[in-house]
């Protein structure tokens, strides 16, 4: 059992799902105590481990310029203020700041004499400062001025998906020192519901998920196949000003379940014939995602749509023949819906498939994995 560990979450909620669940709940099974520096507050939402102990820094502004000249210097000093010694520190994304984040890692590896390792969730260079647009310039300055001297410092990597490791491995990184970790659901429903005639959108609605697309594919849905459209996880007051048209927001087929226990939402979707995942290609950090909506819609056993382009996703409809696809570079991508909705048998068959491997998508089935490699790259092996 390791003696204390520390996990740096930055701005991320203090439950969030990769930082919380995925990493300080595991840790605390292996590890007398848990330091968990966090910029958010705790709710009651869970119950926390008692060797999980709380350092929180206040007041970390929205915008960057701001985070990076006044409170990135504050949370570095409450970070270093720790007893010594620590064995293990786990950051997530960059939650020390962009100035020299390696010269600050290895201050952190001399004082705790600790290993480090980066969990990247989904990095890409192109997002590193997302009120920039995207340049290859600053690409490429974001990726070799900060973000390669900030990983060669660290002893392990997380990351969430092949893309993540691909640009590991390219870096020269040992692939025996990267843990490929999406992000897997954390429960089933307690009951299923019975299947109706209704595809949804999971998650919150935003304008980098399609809306436009979205609205046009769910009156379709509603008009020619008579099918209900369910929004799970939005409010229907906050998607005013999202639509081009905004006959959605009127008609009796559309409903919006808004944020749900999560124990609900999964049973909500279970009763969903479809999800669809993001209707949105132009965005690479939405072709590479694996959001913890996908594998929630997995575990609740509903078939899911994806736009062809989105790599990642398809890639595991793919392999476990789970899912359909949507070229959305075809003007009229609508028309492949026809298929999708009269094939019955390849429905069942699909459906068939998602109770044969839904547990393969919940992090229960992988924790044992992240821990192994947790204790691995701690005892530097």
């Amino acid at each position: 059992m390791l003696k204390t560990a520390m996990v740096v979450g930055g701005g991320h909620p203090y439950f969030d799902k990769r930082v919380y669940l995925k990493c300080v709940e595991p840790l605390s099974k292996i590890c007398k105590e848990v330091i968990y520096v966090s910029a958010r507050k705790r709710t009651g939402q869970y119950e926390v481990p008692d060797n999980v102990v709380d350092v929180f820094v206040d007041n970390m502004p929205i915008r960057t310029v701001k985070r990076t000249i006044f409170w990135d210097r504050v949370h570095r000093e409450v970070i270093l203020s720790q007893e010594p010694p620590i064995d293990l520190i786990i950051l997530h994304d960059i939650p020390i700041g962009y100035v020299f984040p390696n010269r600050y890692v290895r201050k952190l590896k001399d004082k705790y004499q600790s290993k480090i390792i980066i969990d990247l969730h989904e990095y890409l260079p192109e997002t590193l400062f997302p009120s920039v647009p995207e340049n290859s310039l600053i690409t490429n300055i974001n990726d070799k001025m900060i973000v390669d001297p900030y990983i060669r410092e660290a002893d392990g990597y997380v990351v969430v998906s092949e893309h993540g490791r691909d640009y590991l491995l390219k870096k020269g990184i040992p692939e025996t020192n990267i843990l490929k970790s999406p992000n897997y659901a954390h429960s089933i429903p307690n009951v299923y519901g019975e299947k109706t005639n209704a595809i949804g959108f999971v998650g919150r609605l935003v304008r980098q998920n399609g809306p436009n697309a979205i609205a046009r594919m769910a009156r379709i849905v509603v008009e020619k196949y008579g099918l209900e459209f369910r929004f799970i996880g939005t409010d229907k007051d906050a998607v005013t000003g999202l639509f081009d048209d905004n006959w959605i927001l009127h008609n009796e087929k559309v409903s919006f379940f808004g944020m749900l226990p999560y124990e609900n939402m999964l049973q909500e979707i279970s009763k969903l014939k479809f999800v669809i995942s993001h209707l949105e290609i132009s965005a690479k950090n939405t072709i590479y995602s694996l959001p913890n909506k996908f594998f929630d819609s997995l575990v609740s056993k509903t078939p899911i749509i994806v736009p062809s382009q989105l790599i990642e996703q398809r890639s595991i409809l793919e392999e476990y023949d789970i899912g359909y696809y949507l070229d959305l570079e075809k003007s009229q991508w609508t028309d492949d819906l026809e298929k999708i909705f009269r094939d019955q048998k390849e429905y069942d068959r699909k459906v068939s498939n998602i109770a044969k491997h839904y547990r393969e998508f919940l992090w229960e089935t992988h924790e044992s994995e992240y821990l192994d490699f947790i204790k691995r790259i701690s005892k530097g092996e």
